[in-house]
């Protein structure tokens, strides 16, 4: 298992059980959505549109990344 995948898996059993509900409808319309339904995911969830990314010093490691 790569360290991105472990990453991810350590920051999902992380979660509550309403949050990975909604993490597994995303990745399903991720898979199986048509164009449409991915780009309002994407806008609603902010992906895209996303310009900057806070790199501030927090204590312990990132959840997603582990870094």
């Amino acid at each position: 298992m790569s360290d991105r995948i472990a990453n991810f898996a350590k920051a999902y059993l992380a979660l509550n059980a309403k949050e990975r509900k909604e993490v597994i409808e995303i990745v399903k319309t991720i898979e199986t959505g048509n164009e449409m339904e991915k780009k309002a995911l994407s806008e609603s969830y902010g992906i895209e549109s996303a310009t900057t990314i806070n790199f501030a010093p927090t204590p312990g490691r990132c959840p997603a990344c582990g870094r």
